[in-house]
């Protein structure tokens, strides 16, 4: 409508226009060279107005041919465009289905017509990761390194490399390429990240804490910070208490001290200094720090640790000093477990049925509760409830533990053996192991983020223990 309104005025414009110089009133002589032109004014100013828009158009015209080629080329352009962006699209969900062969035919037509782009050469080095064609992400990402690309594609080729030698244990070389990282931009969180665990791994403290402090000025918040401080503290701690030797062992227990205290959270911390402080001695220190976590936290490990701390009284002092830890905590889950563990001690038989009982007819009761419901009916001589209770446990899901990456782990431990990653290790419900996507476009491996894969000692190998990570 307002197309035509537009026309409409333009036409009644021009018409009133040509009326106008209809009735130009007057006459026009002009002489050249004794040649004399008559005419009327009204012709005269209409022959001049159409020499105008002749020339005009006939500029108009030129334009328009002078620019065909480039307006062209522009739509040539925004084709390849276009089709490079629904390949990638086709990539993307290729990749997150699991379908690389799908995923490497559509990220070659993406690298194709988005040759200047780096998410094309990222997801077909994500594809031939998945195919197990190393040598060719290899390939990828090194191409993203060239002169000719932007410092972001050199980094996200270098944080693709990075994670490739982690996965190979090629601790050396995932190194050089944090370290590479950091010279393009020195608050690159992942790359100091990278060279903090790398640091851990080698036993190298004084460049963990400085890696530490980088990682800090690069923006990550306060408590994001004084978490890993602790795991760091707690890691050396561990780390000091293999050497077996007295003075470690006192270190190792200021290290653990230092951890609780900066995160009143950190359950494996504190554990671990009241169990040290039980094994210098100091008990009473010991049991204090148990109490106060459990009052904040009932915690299956803090449980664990008091019973520890409490193995050398006698049952009867045991049960006394048990109703004494849970204090305010006495209907929790945790303190009915604790209670019945002594309870099944001391034979006390009926009082730790009466006690797991509410939890292990539960639906999702676990495998510790129903083989302590089986002890317990075995100790009332109700052989039936016993064999039920066993048979139960068999098919009961397993009891929360230290896990990550869906595997149960021994203990807690400052990187996870299967993923490589620094406190990646939380107490959590036992599940299926679950098999890893490689969710990071630049790497072998998820949030969103990458994974990275590190020796399951957690070692590295004897050539780059023997050369200190620099600072």
């Amino acid at each position: 409508m307002m197309r035509f309104i537009i026309a409409f005025t333009a036409l009644v414009s021009l018409a009133g226009l040509a009326a106008a110089i209809a009735n130009l009133p007057g006459d026009v002589s002009v002489a050249v060279d004794g040649l004399l032109v008559e005419t009327g004014l009204a012709v005269l100013v209409g022959l001049m107005l159409g020499v105008v828009l002749a020339v005009l158009a006939l500029a108009a015209l030129v334009n328009f041919i002078w620019h065909m080629p480039s307006r062209l080329a522009a739509n040539r352009q925004a084709q390849k465009r276009q089709i490079g962006e629904s390949a990638m699209a086709n990539a993307l969900m290729a990749l997150a289905r699991g379908d690389a062969q799908s995923a490497d035919t559509a990220t070659k037509i993406a690298r194709d017509k988005l040759p200047q782009l780096a998410l094309p050469r990222l997801m077909s080095a994500q594809a031939a990761l998945m195919q197990g064609r190393y040598e060719d992400a290899a390939a990828d990402y090194h191409a993203m390194l060239i002169a000719e690309t932007t410092m972001e594609q050199k980094i996200l080729g270098l944080e693709g490399l990075y994670y490739m030698a982690v996965a190979a244990r090629d601790t050396q070389a995932a190194g050089m390429h944090a370290l590479q990282v950091l010279e393009l931009a020195p608050k690159t969180l992942w790359a100091l990240d990278g060279m903090m665990t790398l640091a851990v791994q080698i036993g190298d403290w004084q460049a963990a804490e400085d890696w530490l402090r980088r990682w800090a000025r690069a923006g990550v918040k306060r408590p994001l910070v004084k978490r890993r401080r602790a795991v760091l503290l707690l890691a050396e701690a561990q780390s000091l208490l293999a050497d077996d030797d007295p003075s470690a062992n006192r270190q190792a227990a200021k290290k653990a001290d230092q951890a609780a205290a900066l995160d009143k959270d950190f359950i494996a911390a504190i554990a671990l200094s009241a169990e040290l402080k039980a094994a210098s001695g100091e008990l009473a220190k010991a049991r204090r720090v148990l109490k106060q976590a459990f009052a904040r936290h009932p915690h299956a490990v803090l449980a664990e640790a008091w019973l520890r701390c409490h193995a050398d009284q006698p049952l009867a002092g045991r049960q006394r000093a048990a109703t004494a830890f849970i204090g305010a905590q006495k209907e929790h889950k945790e303190a009915h477990i604790l209670r019945a563990r002594i309870a099944l001690d001391g034979e006390r038989w009926r009082l730790a049925k009466s006690l797991l009982a509410p939890h292990a007819e539960a639906a999702h009761a676990t495998r510790r509760l129903c083989t302590m419901m089986a002890e317990a009916e075995s100790g009332l001589n109700e052989p039936a409830e016993a064999q039920y209770w066993h048979d139960k446990a068999r098919r009961a899901p397993g009891d929360a533990g230290w896990m990550s990456g869906g595997v149960r782990l021994d203990g807690w431990q400052a990187i996870c053996p299967l993923t490589g990653r620094l406190d990646a290790v939380i107490w959590q419900a036992d599940e299926p192991s679950s098999s890893y996507l490689a969710g990071h476009l630049g790497g072998p491996s998820g949030d969103g983020s990458a994974e990275m894969l590190a020796p399951a000692d957690g070692s590295l190998d004897a050539a780059s223990d023997a050369s200190r990570l620099p600072h």
